[in-house]
């Protein structure tokens, strides 16, 4: 296991043996989340709800 420090609050990362680029990861203090993007050296991105969640309404 690997631990990166939050850019947000500076609290704990948790990245262990199984985490792939492309996970999402979250800190343990903050409860803020993240996108995995490197594992090697860990490279981290805010991860942004919006743009995962976002649908177009359909019109009846």
């Amino acid at each position: 296991m690997k631990i990166k420090r939050c850019p947000a609050c500076g609290g704990r990362i948790n990245i262990y043996y199984d985490h792939e680029p492309g996970d999402e990861v979250y800190c343990e203090d903050c409860e803020k989340e993240f996108q995995l993007l490197r594992v090697d050296p860990v490279v981290l991105e805010a991860f942004d709800h919006d743009e995962e969640f976002y649908f177009e309404e359909d019109e009846y």
